[in-house]
C-alpha cells in the first residue's frame, strides 16, 4: 500500500482521470469529492488537498481535503483537515487504513484536527463507525439525512408515484409552456448565479460562496455526462435552475433557485426535469439533499412530494491531534455562539 497526500493544483490530468473514474466505482461517492469540483484557477491553491490510497498502482481509496482556520484566517497556523462526503471507499477495511495513514500525515504537518463528514450509509455489514469510536475518533451531533428515490421504474410509473400535488403541478408548468434546457454558455451560468442569489437574500438562506458556485456551475456545464445544469423559461424569460449531477449510478439535485413569480411555480417541474436526466445517463436513485422529518413546510415538504424513502447517514467524526488547542477551540466555539444569540 502506498498513501499520497498532495495538493490538488499539482494533480495531472490523468490523474485527475484516474481519481474519477475510482469515484465511478464506488458506491459511496459524491461529487463534491471531486477534485475538479471545488478547484479552479481563482480557487485558494492551498487549501484543498487529495489524499489517496495506491496498491499495486490502482487509487484504492481517496479523498478530497479542504483546510479550515476555525480561529480565523489572522490565526493561520491554527489549521484543521476537513472532508465534506469523504472519503469514498467501498472497502470497509481500506477506509480504515486510509483514515490512519491520513492522522499520521495529518499530525505530521501540524494540524489541530481532521473532521470526515462522510457519505457512508448505516448498515450492520459496515462497522466503521465502531471501529473509529474505539480508535479515538470522537462521534459528533451533526447527523444528516436525505430523500433518495429509486429510478428502476419508468417514467410514467415514477410519475404516479409522486404525490397528486406535485403531479398537479409539473403538469400546470408543461400546460403554460414552460421550457426545460440544459445550459450551454457562460451567459446561462450568470443567469443561474443571479437567480441563485435573489432568490437567498429574498429568503434569507444561507447561500454557496460566490467562487465556489461559480467554479461549479462552469465545471458542470463543460463536463457534459458529468451533470446538467437544467434551465426552465417561459417565452424567453429566466424562471429558475437546478444543479444535476452524477457520481458512479448515484445522482443529485446540488442546487436549485427559482423567481419569485406567483404565477408560475417551476420547481417542480425542474426536479422531473433532472430525475429524468439521471434516468437517460444510467443511475440507479436520485438524491433530494439535505432533509430534516417532522418539518411540513418549505423545502423537506417539497422534496417529499417525489419520495418519501428516507437515508440516514453515519455521523461526523473528528481526530483531535493536538488535545489542548482542540479543548480551545470547542471554547471559542462555544463563547461565539453565545455571544451570537439574541
Amino acid at each position: 500500500m502506498h498513501f499520497e497526500f498532495i495538493k490538488t493544483q499539482d494533480l495531472a490530468p490523468t490523474i485527475h482521470r484516474e481519481i474519477e473514474a475510482f469515484l465511478d466505482r464506488q458506491n459511496n461517492s459524491h461529487p463534491y469529492q471531486f477534485p475538479g469540483w471545488t478547484w479552479g484557477e481563482n480557487s485558494d491553491k492551498d487549501t484543498t488537498y487529495c489524499a489517496m490510497v495506491r496498491e499495486q498502482g490502482e487509487v484504492r481509496w481517496f479523498a478530497h481535503c479542504g483546510i479550515s482556520f476555525p480561529a480565523g484566517k489572522r490565526l493561520r497556523p491554527i489549521r484543521c483537515l476537513t472532508i465534506d462526503r469523504g472519503p469514498a471507499c467501498d472497502d470497509a477495511d481500506l477506509t480504515l487504513y486510509g483514515l490512519g495513514k491520513l492522522v499520521e500525515k495529518t499530525k505530521e504537518l501540524g494540524f489541530a484536527y481532521v473532521k470526515i463528514a462522510p457519505e457512508w450509509v448505516e448498515h450492520p455489514e459496515w462497522t466503521v463507525g465502531n471501529t473509529l469510536s474505539r480508535d479515538g475518533w470522537q462521534v459528533l451531533p451533526d447527523r444528516r439525512s436525505s430523500l433518495r428515490l429509486d429510478l428502476g421504474a419508468g417514467n410514467d410509473e415514477l410519475l404516479r408515484s409522486f404525490r397528486h400535488d406535485t403531479r398537479l403541478h409539473i403538469r400546470r408548468s408543461e400546460q403554460q409552456g414552460i421550457v426545460v434546457r440544459c445550459a450551454q454558455d457562460e451567459g446561462d451560468v450568470q443567469e443561474f448565479q443571479r437567480i441563485y442569489f435573489e432568490m437567498a437574500m429574498i429568503k434569507k438562506i444561507p447561500a454557496c460562496e460566490p467562487s465556489s458556485l461559480l467554479h461549479s456551475l462552469r465545471w458542470i456545464v463543460n463536463q457534459k455526462d458529468r451533470g446538467a445544469l437544467l434551465l426552465a423559461s417561459k417565452d424567453a424569460t429566466p424562471l429558475g435552475g437546478v444543479l444535476a449531477v452524477r457520481a458512479a449510478k448515484r445522482s443529485w439535485g446540488v442546487y436549485s433557485a427559482t423567481v419569485k413569480d406567483t404565477r408560475f411555480t417551476v420547481g417542480h417541474v425542474l426536479q422531473w426535469s433532472a430525475i429524468r436526466w439521471a434516468k437517460e445517463h444510467g443511475c440507479a436513485d436520485y438524491d433530494f439533499g439535505g432533509y430534516r422529518e417532522g418539518i411540513n413546510t418549505g423545502p423537506p415538504s417539497f422534496k417529499r412530494g417525489f419520495c418519501r424513502e428516507a437515508v440516514q447517514f453515519c455521523p461526523d467524526y473528528r481526530y483531535s491531534l493536538n488535545r489542548p488547542l482542540c479543548s480551545m477551540l470547542d471554547f471559542l466555539t462555544k463563547a461565539r455562539a453565545k455571544w451570537r444569540t439574541p
